[in-house]
């Protein structure tokens, strides 16, 4: 049955019996398959609707990997991601790229997915001159990849490329290797912490990542220009990377939610008035060799950034010589998320502490511990007692 002229039209194939509606867009034929003339007719109107609206109609060949391809051009820029962020998606994307790049989108199936999963966490990928992620890929690893395998399509879908996004049903294979439980200081362990840190030149640093949970970088990526003495709030707006090898301070943070503002607990804004006094005696005894021109507020003798692997360093002798044992930066924030639900703050306040997309992440790797229900932030002073 021909349809007006612009329009395109529904036909049955001789040879096949298949119905089929046609349209002709810049020059070339798109077509859609159906099982019969109304649903001919619906794809037909469904076509001719993109058109209207502005969007593209796909021949139906698109594969994952030109998706990804697209979505790693297009979308992924746009995002205020931290370079770190930006290399972990794009790790993925060459995995999903090599495994199943070539599935069309048409046909693209959650088996597709588990299948590829599967090998990948059995046998790992294959190897490759300069590769070192070769080894079977863990439980972690595979929750990233499928994580931007969903972007990726809700990015297509938005533009119908595809009907349905494959990845929310995912399952993740059992045999996927799941990454260590994390561990927590205990509330009398960061007691002795807290007593181990007095006096000491980063005592307001360590504090600060133990009651409000922050990633080693955003602690030291802090500036004066952060705290609000006045009204006791810390605001979160960048962060110290470690880039090819140099120290920048970036506003490029971890995730969207990562720039947030804390009500702080009184011994942080001691610690930090403290401090604050320490680095002024610092920087008159140093003179002109000062080197602090992003007025960082944790910085080393002479104003210049903190090397995260002197910071671990630091946090190890210290939490050593507390009688704990050698601990990293990290597990301060670790042990924040379950000092405060230990304390019956609800999981969403914790994961708004944390700086945290929602509360999968919170629940899954950085809470220890669930009790009943307080309120977040200031109450970790009265939790430590400090």
């Amino acid at each position: 049955m021909a349809r007006g002229n612009g329009e395109g039209s529904v036909y049955q194939e001789k040879s096949t019996g298949r119905w089929i509606a046609a349209v002709t867009v810049d020059g070339k034929r798109r077509r859609a398959v159906a099982a019969d003339e109304a649903s001919a007719k619906r794809r037909l109107r469904e076509m001719n609707h993109k058109i209207d609206d502005g969007v593209a109609i796909g021949d139906g060949s698109m594969t994952l990997g030109q998706l990804l391809e697209q979505w790693s051009t297009n979308a992924l820029p746009a995002r205020d991601l931290s370079p770190r962020t930006i290399e972990t998606y794009t790790w993925a994307v060459d995995v999903l790229g090599e495994e199943i790049g070539t599935k069309r989108l048409k046909t693209l199936k959650p088996e597709h997915v588990e299948q590829a999963f599967e090998r990948l966490a059995t046998d790992g990928r294959p190897p490759k001159e300069g590769r070192r992620d070769t080894g079977p890929i863990g439980r972690a690893s595979l929750v990233k990849i499928r994580s931007v395998l969903s972007k990726a399509l809700t990015y297509a879908e938005r533009r119908q490329l595809v009907s349905r996004n494959v990845a929310k049903v995912v399952e993740l294979p059992a045999e996927a290797k799941r990454t260590e439980v994390g561990r927590a200081l205990t509330k009398d362990q960061a007691r002795r912490l807290l007593r181990e840190l007095e006096g000491h030149r980063l005592e307001a640093l360590f504090t600060l990542m133990l009651m409000l949970g922050l990633r080693p970088g955003e602690a030291t990526g802090l500036s004066w220009e952060n705290i609000d003495f006045e009204d006791e709030i810390i605001h979160i707006r960048r962060s110290l990377k470690l880039h090819t090898g140099q120290l920048v301070v970036t506003d490029k943070l971890k995730t969207s939610r990562a720039r947030r503002s804390l009500d702080a607990p009184a011994p942080v804004i001691a610690a930090l008035k403290s401090h604050r006094r320490r680095q002024a005696a610092e920087r008159l005894e140093v003179g002109p060799l000062w080197n602090n021109p992003e007025d960082l507020i944790f910085t080393t003798s002479v104003g210049t950034p903190i090397n995260p692997s002197n910071l671990r360093r630091q946090m190890a002798s210290l939490t050593d010589s507390a009688g704990l044992g050698r601990w990293h930066p990290h597990e301060l924030r670790h042990s924040a998320a379950s000092l405060l639900s230990a304390a019956g703050v609800p999981l969403e306040e914790v994961a708004d502490v944390l700086g945290h997309d929602g509360t999968r992440m919170t629940a899954l790797v950085y809470r220890h511990a669930v009790s009943p229900s307080v309120k977040a932030g200031k109450r970790m002073g009265d939790i430590l007692g400090a």
